[in-house]
Order: structure tokens, then C-alpha cells, then sequence
């Protein structure tokens, strides 16, 4: 296993945010200005997440980043 399953979980609810906020990956991508490419490999877990992305990837999908990581 790549990444721990706290991670896995972690993840699993940034795909379920981004779903949640009705954006695309492509939509989200366009929000961080990144390529659709860097959504789907977070979200398959082929690139690892910093806390600074994951803040702002929390915030561009309207979500409350104390709240998602209290969903873990």
C-alpha cells in the first residue's frame, strides 16, 4: 500500500467535496489553475497532497478544511 489509510480516507473525501460542490475535475483544475491531470492523480493517488493544496483545494470547492479533515 502506497499511503496510509488515513490518507486513502483523506482522498476519498476531497473526490467527495469536489462532488459535493458540483464541480468537474476539470472545473476544480481551472479554480487552483492546474491542469485537469493534477485533480486525477490526487484523487487516484498517483500524486501526494501538501497541506497547502489541500487547503486550497478545500476552499474552491466552497468546504470548511477544519471540517473535511474532521470527517476522517
Amino acid at each position: 500500500m502506497l499511503y496510509s489509510q488515513r490518507y486513502e480516507a483523506l482522498r476519498q473525501m476531497l473526490q467527495d467535496v469536489r462532488r459535493q460542490s458540483g464541480l468537474t475535475q476539470v472545473e476544480l483544475a481551472k479554480k487552483l489553475g492546474r491542469g485537469q491531470s493534477y485533480v486525477s492523480k490526487i484523487e487516484r493517488g498517483e500524486r501526494y497532497l501538501d497541506v497547502l493544496e489541500f487547503i486550497a483545494w478545500c476552499e474552491a470547492c466552497d468546504a470548511i478544511p477544519e471540517f473535511v479533515l474532521r470527517q476522517i
